[in-house]
């Protein structure tokens, strides 16, 4: 599961600090990301920039800079243009007037265009505008990773700042000037001491965290919830509602607004309400990643060229059907047989979600691993699931012993065990589909005299986090039986 809240971002006291300035290592302790995450599969460079060409947002910053042509354009000592300038290249971009503001910023920061002092004080075409139209696949990838950073640090600072970039947005007011009967010209106002929003470093802890989560995706719904609780971490609950609602009312949803920046950028896409970040922002992801020290293997490009360990590995990063249509793939690459041994072959000496994991994909091969199940039923660690599976394909293997049942029993524990902060209830359920009713103390009991090297563990965490006192109180008394048996 994602963490709860994205954590406290050191991205030193600059305000204007963009994606490059932010201390990755703090990200990573943030999240308490582990050295490496799942493998990742991604296109090719000529795909991404294929990919890349076709964002809508990155054709009018193109626009933006065909517009200011190799002269540039003048800018006042705020960086700005002209009222008549600023009008006349939005219609260049082909964008509103409320919609320039992000892109100019955007422009700026992602150096399509840059101030030269020496020129006149001009905005000129930048080293990302010609990037891009030098057209070569891993310039243009470039140009969109480089575009991606901007949209990440700019969006919010152009929706929260005073002025002509902020309040007047919402308005398309691009002169700067406040309109009779604007209220909303100013941010909102916050008690002299009291604690305020900060939402510095959110939009680029909102894609990892959809880094992190991109086999399902994360519900647009728990990205607002976790955004808005991280941005007001300082406050108390009444604080925050009031301070969310006044930022609400003077410039909308925030993660509304990022989240249609980032579509038009064709960093996300959105399906049924969960949102998933797209190849070309996962390559760039990965990348950063990589730099500060998280391994996030690279797979290669077809299943065939996988090995049994990369199968298991790429599953924690892709959903469960493409997980299946993979691991199906594999088997014909390999062969049946064989692939079915390289499998059960890793789960028997794997962690139990490696086990499960090749149990599940060597049962949908079929019959034709009925050979490779019967080798393994003298595989302690196998014997309940090859019996099992045998017996479905008609093979008479005899019935799971006691100490089978057990060693399947605290594999499937052990998964549901793994949260270091366990909703109780959740293991209540996950509990339940793994242990019948009124078989618990005998289970338990099979569990603590077994070899499984997880029993233990897993005893103690349903003994402290169970809901139910009685089942509780059964694991705790089998754990303490288990650690006597050990010493």
């Amino acid at each position: 599961m994602p963490p709860d809240r994205f954590g406290v971002f050191d991205v030193g006291a600059d305000p204007d600090a963009g994606p490059d300035d932010i201390d990755f290592t703090s990200l990573k302790e943030a999240f308490e990301l582990p050295d490496s995450l799942p493998p990742i599969r991604l296109p090719s460079v000529a795909e991404l920039s294929a990919h890349a060409r076709k964002a809508p947002l990155v054709g009018q910053l193109a626009a933006l800079t065909a517009w200011a042509g190799a002269a540039g354009r003048l800018v006042d000592e705020a960086g700005d243009l002209s009222p008549s300038e600023a009008t006349a290249a939005a219609e260049a971009a082909g964008v509103s007037a409320g919609d320039f503001a992000y892109l100019w910023e955007y422009a700026i920061a992602a150096d399509w265009l840059s101030y030269d002092d020496d020129a006149g004080d001009r905005a000129l075409p930048g080293e990302v505008a010609e990037a891009w139209t030098d057209d070569a696949d891993e310039d243009v990838c470039w140009a969109w990773f480089v575009t991606f950073g901007a949209v990440l640090s700019e969006t919010l600072e152009v929706a929260g700042a005073p002025g002509p970039l902020g309040a007047d947005v919402a308005d398309g007011d691009l002169d700067g000037e406040d309109d009779e009967g604007d209220e909303d010209d100013d941010e909102p106002d916050d008690d002299e001491g009291e604690p305020a929003l900060d939402f510095l470093g959110l939009p680029l802890a909102l894609a990892i965290l959809l880094f992190t989560s991109r086999a399902e995706g994360v519900p647009r719904a728990e990205l607002t919830e976790v955004f808005w609780a991280d941005a007001a971490v300082d406050m108390t609950p009444a604080q925050a509602a009031v301070a969310r609602e006044e930022w609400l009312a003077a410039y909308g949803d925030p993660v509304e607004l990022l989240l249609g920046k980032l579509a038009e950028l064709n960093a996300i896409t959105e399906a049924a309400g969960t949102v998933q970040l797209t190849p070309l922002a996962l390559a760039d992801l990965r990348d950063r990643l990589e730099e500060e020290g998280v391994d996030v293997p690279l797979l290669p490009p077809t299943a065939a060229e996988l090995t049994g360990a990369e199968l298991l590995a790429m599953a924690q990063g892709v959903s469960e059907e493409e997980f299946y249509a993979e691991s199906a793939a594999w088997a014909a690459a390999r062969g049946a047989g064989p692939a079915a041994r390289e499998l059960l072959g890793l789960g028997a000496h794997g962690d139990p979600g490696d086990r499960l994991l090749a149990v599940a994909a060597v049962t949908r091969i079929g019959a034709a691993a009925a050979p490779a199940w019967r080798d393994s039923l003298d595989v302690p660690p196998l014997s309940g699931y090859a019996k099992i599976t045998l017996a479905t394909l008609g093979n008479d293997a005899g019935e799971p012993s006691p100490a089978d049942v057990a060693w399947m029993a605290t594999d499937l524990l052990a998964l549901a065990c793994d949260d270091e902060y366990p909703d109780p209830d959740e293991l209540a359920v996950s509990f339940n589909e793994a242990v019948p009713a009124g078989t618990e103390a005998a289970l338990f009991d099979a569990m603590s005299r077994g070899v499984h090297p997880d029993a233990v563990a897993v005893l103690n965490h349903v003994g402290k986090y169970h809901p139910d006192k009685r089942v509780a109180k059964a694991a705790r008394t089998a754990a303490h039986k288990a650690a006597s048996r050990a010493h």
